[in-house]
């Protein structure tokens, strides 16, 4: 079972230092999440904390996380990459099979797409993107995507995409995995179809529950046989949980983004972060 540090909602500045230390330390690599905005009022329902609340603030930072990536791939060797999640039906599959390209050539494929649906419908309408569609659309893109990433001239005709034949150069130089997120029936079937599931924070009840979810679904498929990582975070990161989900068949953990007592946007000084980061390292990756 590998090990990841959550680097979202931290500030823009202490990015590149700690994802060196990450690296130094042993972690397989660093995630980063993704919003446009933040309304200063809270409109929709948040389903990943234990109070339906966001976990930030307004001023909390969130940077284009391609970007991010690109920028610290270069100030890394080894690091991995993953989004989580990056919010794929906000977008379109051009720009973001474009920005996915970039970002994971620029990094030697180093990266993983952990891709979800949303939750935030005021942040849809923000954009001009139909939030009541973006499951089949998310669907659609993916598969518009995976064409656009072969470099070969391609054409598609769906229900929300229609294209003649064109092309996206470069292409994509490496694999690319594909995660999806979410922890609703639908969801746990589209990951089935992908290379693996990333989840938010869940207690072990949760966890039992899902991973079965998500082995039946890959049975259903006749690919229980093939390699499948399963992605998440702990609301109780104990060495006891931590051996019940490798037990469970549980490939990736990754650590909270430095949340403070309440589950919020940590206000920890970096150097806090960062022995932070070397107490975990001592126990566990070690």
């Amino acid at each position: 079972m590998k090990f990841w540090q959550s680097v979202a909602m931290i500030d823009t500045k202490e990015l590149p230092t700690l994802a060196r230390h990450a690296e130094d330390l042993g972690f397989e690599g660093v995630s980063l999440g993704e919003h446009v905005i933040t309304f200063s009022e809270q409109y929709d329902q948040y389903s990943y904390s234990e109070n339906n609340l966001i976990r930030w603030y307004p001023e909390t930072h969130w940077p284009d996380p391609w970007i991010q990536i690109a920028a610290l791939s270069q100030i890394t060797r080894t690091l991995r990459f993953m989004t989580s999640v990056y919010i794929l039906p906000m977008h379109t599959p051009f720009d973001a099979a474009k920005s996915i390209t970039s970002a994971a050539n620029i990094s030697g494929g180093r990266v993983i797409l952990g891709a979800g649906i949303g939750w935030q419908k005021s942040e849809f309408a923000l954009v001009g993107q139909d939030f009541h569609t973006r499951g089949r659309r998310c669907d659609e893109m993916l598969d518009v995507m995976r064409k656009l990433w072969s470099g070969e001239p391609v054409s598609h005709t769906g229900e929300f995409f229609n294209f003649p034949r064109l092309q996206m150069s470069p292409k994509l130089e490496d694999p690319l995995p594909i995660f999806i997120g979410g922890f609703v029936n639908a969801a746990l079937q589209r990951a089935a179809r992908y290379n693996g599931w990333i989840g938010a924070q869940h207690n072990m009840e949760e966890v039992e529950t899902i991973v079965t979810t998500l082995r039946r679904h890959r049975q259903d498929l006749g690919r229980q046989s093939e390699v499948f990582d399963i992605c998440l975070g702990l609301y109780d990161p104990s060495p006891k949980n931590f051996d019940r989900c490798q037990e469970l068949g549980v490939t990736q953990i990754y650590r909270h983004a430095f949340c403070d007592e309440n589950g919020m946007a940590s206000s920890m000084s970096l150097d806090e972060k960062l022995h932070d980061m070397d107490k975990f390292a001592k126990q566990h990756l070690h």
